[in-house]
């Protein structure tokens, strides 16, 4: 599928143009919850998709759902679960085929993952972990004390990593989500396919909270791909539901911040043809403010 993106001359117009895209990505979410069965027979959630594809927004909408059942939620990253970047170095130097850029199965703690989904299941007290991207290392995280109305939301792109899948889907009482961009936009007389949208995502979201230069994103890049081909996209089916996520106004949001993030990477930078080719297709596009997102707009994980 593709959106053809039309910037309207009236601002009110573009306005109500983003509204309407906003309120589309709740509908497709509301459909996707929709093809569950009673949640109150369930107690295990996971959502997934690729990097940058509108996980935490989705998070919240499907917790308002669950809370609206009357029931707690608790949304657990699998993110942390990382082990520290220190012990990652080390197996690195030791094991080759030991990927350090997390995105790879071998850097999350399945061990602990386990443990802490088992404890939480069982109604025990469970010390949470909590990964400091800043830092590189695992630190405690919340301590939970489950009650008989708690369900507890997964949320990372490692879901449908198969030793992942392998501790959820186990037990009866749990039904995954995958998000993720699955149209193409043509704006500005240039076609960006879903890819080369999350790519722009990560670039603008890497730079601005995780403080990593685009030309570090630029580098992962290739390893991230590698490792959604064959970690991810293979086991999709494996999911209850899923949802495009596709903003049609998204580059024109994204142009302002994506222009001079891209105009950093110099000529002697292995990536500066990459920086290049982009901004080329950014050019005809018309910027659209970021104060036109709704109050729960997939764009406030990015901006």
């Amino acid at each position: 599928m593709k959106h053809y993106f039309v910037h309207p001359n009236d601002e009110n117009k573009l306005k109500q143009l983003v509204w309407d895209c906003d309120r589309a990505l709740e509908d497709r979410i509301d459909s996707a919850l929709d093809q569950m069965e009673d949640p109150s027979e369930l107690r295990l959630f996971g959502l997934t998709g690729p990097t940058c594809a509108g996980k935490t927004t989705a998070a919240k909408k499907i917790t308002a759902m669950l809370e609206h059942c009357g029931m707690r939620v608790h949304v657990i990253s699998v993110d942390d679960f990382y082990y520290d970047k220190e012990y990652l170095h080390k197996l690195a130097e030791e094991d080759p085929d030991v990927e350090i850029d997390y995105d790879s199965e071998r850097t999350i703690d399945i061990a602990l993952f386990a443990e802490c989904t088992q404890s939480l299941l069982e109604y025990k007290e469970t010390q949470l972990p909590r990964f400091d991207f800043q830092s590189g290392m695992r630190v405690k995280g919340q301590c939970l004390i489950p009650r008989k109305n708690d369900v507890f939301l997964f949320e990372g792109i490692q879901i449908l990593y198969p030793s992942i899948d392998a501790v959820l889907s186990r037990h009866d009482a749990y039904r995954s989500f995958y998000i993720c961009p699955a149209s193409s936009i043509e704006v500005g007389g240039e076609e960006f396919l879903p890819n080369e949208i999350r790519l722009c995502r990560r670039l603008v979201r890497d730079y601005l909270h995780r403080a990593t230069l685009p030309d570090f994103t630029f580098y992962l890049w290739e390893s991230v791909r590698a490792n959604e081909d064959r970690n991810i996209f293979p086991y999709v089916s494996h999911c209850h539901a899923t949802i495009d996520s596709t903003m049609p106004y998204e580059m024109g949001m994204l142009k302002p911040y994506l222009e001079p993030l891209l105009c950093t990477i110099k000529p002697d930078n292995a990536y500066y043809g990459a920086a290049q080719e982009l901004l080329k297709k950014l050019r005809n596009i018309l910027p659209v403010p970021v104060e036109y997102r709704t109050q729960n707009s997939l764009y406030k994980e990015f901006i």
